[in-house]
């Protein structure tokens, strides 16, 4: 792998968490008084995850590399998960059922990534471990309230 490719990859990362970010804060906003309270502050912890921890470390990253940060109109084309559609109104299902195949999307590419940069990079194999192991916990929390069994 070369250095353009992992930059290409870190971009395509930060723009799907700065996303998410504001699907997920959308979702706490929206919300707001149509669901449990346990649902509320998951959708606001995780939306300060996704900017706050996973963002946050992938644009450090990409400065340790010589990388200025994308510009806001080019995240959704950099966005690897393009994630779904914002569902309309308070259905807290819809909302979960979004969410969780936001996380799977992540997921699947944090562990591509990983695979791609094991051998070869491991401060970013670091990084990229620590994102996988907290999207795998975002994933399983929704999915825990979409069951009802949050």
């Amino acid at each position: 792998m070369d250095r353009e490719e992992l930059v290409k990859m870190l971009l395509s990362a930060f723009a799907d968490e700065v996303i998410a970010h504001y699907m997920y804060f959308t979702a706490s906003q929206v919300l707001k008084n149509r669901a449990e309270e346990k649902v509320v502050e998951a959708f606001t912890e995780i939306a300060k995850d996704e900017l706050e921890d996973h963002a946050a470390n992938l644009l450090k990253r990409l400065r340790e590399l010589g990388v200025e940060p994308p510009s806001f109109g080019e995240l959704w084309s950099l966005s690897r998960c393009r994630h779904p559609e914002l569902p309309r109104g308070g259905d807290v299902y819809s909302w979960l059922r979004a969410s969780i195949e936001a996380e799977r999307c992540a997921i699947e590419y944090y562990r591509e990534m990983r695979d791609r940069v094991r051998n070869v990079d491991p401060v970013t194999r670091d990084l990229i471990d620590k994102i996988l192991e907290d999207e795998v916990e975002h994933e399983s929390v929704f999915s825990k309230l979409a069951s009802g069994k949050g």
